[in-house]
């Protein structure tokens, strides 16, 4: 504590304040980004198309994982008052190029959002310039005291406390990559119904428009008007809002949403947002699920973002013998993450969904007769990122007392130097 004797009081509060809302910025974009890696590859992607500087997908995947662990590895190491110097250093070295490109993203508008907190916070181009102007003026201060006020682990300790939060944050991706994001932020996370408004009769709400004398009135299905009244008109209330994100099945230009999504039995949708990342190896284990689910009354659909040609010869490769449809590859990558990725409906909501390469084909292999296979494919995703945390916390906690007590004998150590110097 003697790191803080020659400040004015004030300043240690502040250096903190600034240390948890910088850290937490930082963790939480960190976070997010790992969480969807498949999210963050997309949205580079976007930056790289806009810009004409195309690379290969292996080479943005090791880009996205660095970038995210170094990101919330930053955050908590700032949050912990860990590598005082070289924090501040780094974290201006970001903003030097953040600030910048966000301020380029603004007056340019070359993309609607930069994507700094994935689907968790969508802020809009003009708002991350200012936060990232904000941000710059809180390093320009800790820049100046962060070094001068002490953190909470000891400099010997510290290389331990990144290593922990290195392999937190990197579990994490790698859950993100290889099964589904563990918390799902976008507009499609478990439990979502995918059937029609219009179609759907157990979460559809409708008016009924009724006349008489003259007089139109819209009544609601508990309050219908007797027989003297004449329907006139039924009336959706709860239509999709205009901002989120519906799945819109098409066949032959026409929309066949409300047909291709059971809203009764189960179903499994085969998901393609990309034809030409689209892996044929996959299909085996599809069309095992494919014979498993058909012989226990349900079915399955394919949806493709590829025009009708592709479809065809997609039908050809992968032998299916499921009907193949077309959608938008923005909803297809936001429904479900992955090349390949698979979603469980029941009764038209999702109850899980997965990265086909994430599905042990063994387990259907001669399984007609074995009911609940597909429900034993579910993941947890926040019960998960709940125990790594809470692994985490308790690993950390552990490391605090243990440096504490080597202070603690430091100290003692000391004192007594001291006090046989006084005799």
């Amino acid at each position: 504590m003697a790191e803080n004797r020659q400040l004015p009081g004030y300043v240690p509060a502040v250096v903190w304040i600034l240390r948890i809302v910088v850290g937490a910025v930082f963790v939480v974009s960190g976070f997010a980004k790992a969480d969807d890696i498949y999210g963050f590859i997309f949205k580079i992607d976007e930056y790289l198309e806009v810009w004409n500087m195309s690379q290969p997908r292996s080479l943005v995947l090791v880009g996205a994982m660095g970038l995210s662990v170094f990101e919330f590895v930053l955050g908590l190491m700032l949050v912990f008052g860990c590598y005082k110097r070289t924090v501040v250093w780094l974290m201006l070295a970001v903003m030097a190029f953040m600030l910048p490109l966000t301020g380029y993203l603004y007056v340019a508008d070359p993309v609607p959002d930069c994507g700094c907190f994935g689907d968790f916070i969508i802020l809009s181009n003009g708002a991350t310039f200012v936060k990232n102007i904000l941000l710059t003026a809180a390093l320009a201060y800790l820049f100046v005291y962060n070094k001068k006020v002490a953190g909470l682990f000891g400099a010997y300790i510290q290389w331990l406390v990144a290593t922990v939060c290195s392999l937190y944050i990197l579990i994490i991706g790698i859950y993100g990559y290889t099964l589904q994001p563990l918390v799902d932020f976008r507009s499609f996370p478990v439990g979502t119904s995918l059937v029609p408004a219009e179609e759907d009769g157990e979460n559809a709400e409708f008016e009924f428009v009724y006349e008489k004398k003259g007089e139109q009135r819209a009544f609601t299905e508990s309050e219908l008007p007797d027989s003297t009244w004449t329907f006139v008109d039924r009336r959706l209330l709860n239509a999709p809002e205009a901002d989120k994100t519906e799945l819109v099945v098409m066949d032959s230009g026409e929309n066949v949403t409300g047909e291709v999504i059971a809203s009764e039995g189960e179903q499994l949708l085969v998901i393609i947002p990309d034809y030409d990342r689209a892996d044929v190896s996959n299909t085996y284990v599809l069309n095992l699920m494919a014979d498993y689910i058909r012989s226990h009354g349900g079915n399955v659909v394919s949806l493709i973002a590829a025009d009708s040609n592709d479809i065809e010869e997609w039908k050809d490769l992968s032998m299916a013998d499921y009907p193949v449809y077309y959608a938008e590859p923005t909803v297809l990558k936001e429904l479900a993450r992955g090349i390949m990725p698979t979603v469980f409906l029941r009764d038209g909501k999702i109850v899980w969904k997965r990265t086909t390469t994430s599905i042990p084909p063994e387990i259907f292999e001669n399984a007609a007769d074995t009911p609940g296979l597909l429900d034993t494919l579910a993941i947890d995703g926040c019960a998960i990122a709940r125990n790594l945390t809470l692994v985490l916390l308790i690993v950390l906690a552990v490391l605090f007392l243990l440096d504490r007590s080597g202070r603690l004998v430091k100290w003692s150590i000391m004192i007594r130097k001291k006090a046989g110097k006084m005799k």
